[in-house]
């Protein structure tokens, strides 16, 4: 296997860089570990119970239930812990990508000349990018997902999506490297064991962490990989080489891309529908029905956010992200029904299936909508 978790485009912390963001680290990790799942208590014990004895009944829903907690200082400290984290995460990283930006420019233009994994970068810049991917710093990234690139030779947005990425990931339980990937494709041997795929699609790939782990587990593949900005794809693009697997890259809509029908025996994306509108979603299951060949299978993976069956306040609690993480469409992932959307793009009841997959490399669930054709 090949060993993704160091490699020519990733930025290098120094002794005192890397020691800062081990203090971000040991922050996130109390956080996740200690302080939010404190907030059962703290609603059971403090936030219903004012609430109640103000109002004569409990929360009615989530807003409520949120104005609830807001009253309680235990909840109000934990949100500006979360936030402070965040922020403290990106200023970390971000001294390191900055400190390292011209080498990884230098990089990444020797590995675009020479090609060495023998993958390959098509970039479209006339392709139109919804303003809101420009504008808002999704989870607070510096410079965004969408930087500008007037040189054409930016890859600012990759380094911080994996830099970060990685950090933040380790703060809630996980390993460095990606689980993501390898979660669905251990579902996959289990369901399809011994079959291999001849065209792979990854939609929304951001900065190729997870398409090279399925180029790597299906090496007789042709694999492709979309998402929206240059600097992402450019990053991704010159990753994959440096790491050694081909994989071909390419700047377009998810929801319009412009492969031909039937061309995917595979079809993934991966922490994907958190970050698109509902409109966005529904073209994506389209398209899904659009691009698999017979016989395909397409899995939707992403953090189990779902609200189906949660009380009020785990809703409060876990929208936190829309309204302080700079994450516009949390909501809209989380009271989606994915499976139904994709039964209206034309997949059969019978073919479309919903899962919790175990993470491979930490604790608790992704999330996973299938369609087979």
């Amino acid at each position: 296997m090949i060993d993704q978790s160091t490699h020519e485009m990733l930025a290098q912390p120094l002794p005192d860089e890397q020691a800062r963001q081990r203090f971000v680290l040991s922050l996130k990790r109390h956080l996740a570990g200690t302080l939010r799942p404190g907030m059962a208590a703290v609603w059971a014990r403090e936030a219903e119970p004012a609430f109640v004895a103000e109002h004569g009944r409990p929360p009615a829903d989530r807003d409520e239930a949120e104005q609830a907690l807001d009253r309680s200082a235990a909840y109000r400290f934990t949100k500006a812990v979360n936030r402070v984290s965040q922020e403290l995460m990106w200023q970390a990283v971000g001294e390191t990508v900055y400190r390292e930006e011209d080498r990884l420019r230098e990089a990444a233009a020797r590995l675009e000349r020479e090609r060495p994994a023998g993958g390959s970068l098509e970039l479209d810049p006339q392709l139109e990018i919804e303003p809101i991917y420009k504008d808002c710093y999704i989870h607070l990234q510096p410079e965004g997902y969408v930087p500008p690139d007037p040189d054409g030779d930016s890859i600012i947005a990759g380094a911080f999506y994996e830099s970060g990425g990685r950090l933040y990931s380790m703060g809630r339980g996980m390993s460095g490297g990606d689980s993501k990937a390898g979660a669905v494709i251990g579902w996959l041997r289990e369901r399809r064991p011994g079959w291999e795929p001849k065209r792979i699609l990854d939609l929304g790939c951001s900065a190729g962490g997870a398409v090279t782990v399925y180029a790597e587990e299906f090496p007789d593949a042709e694999v492709h990989a979309v998402d929206l900005g240059s600097s992402m794809l450019r990053y991704a693009h010159t990753r994959a080489e440096s790491i050694g697997v081909p994989v071909h890259f390419h700047q377009m809509d998810a929801g319009r891309t412009r492969f031909p029908d039937g061309h995917f025996d595979l079809i993934v994306s991966h922490n994907l529908f958190h970050e698109i509108s509902s409109e966005k979603r529904r073209e994506i299951a389209k398209e899904t029905e659009r691009l698999l060949a017979p016989g395909g299978i397409a899995i939707h993976q992403d953090v189990d956010l779902l609200f189906r069956g949660k009380a009020h306040w785990e809703e409060a609690e876990r929208a936190y992200d829309l309204s302080h993480n700079n994450e516009p469409f949390w909501l809209a992932y989380a009271t989606c029904d994915f499976a139904a959307e994709l039964r209206e793009a034309g997949f059969p009841t019978q073919t479309v299936s919903e899962h919790k997959v175990r993470k491979t490399a930490g604790p608790g669930f992704w999330y996973v909508f299938a369609a087979e054709k």
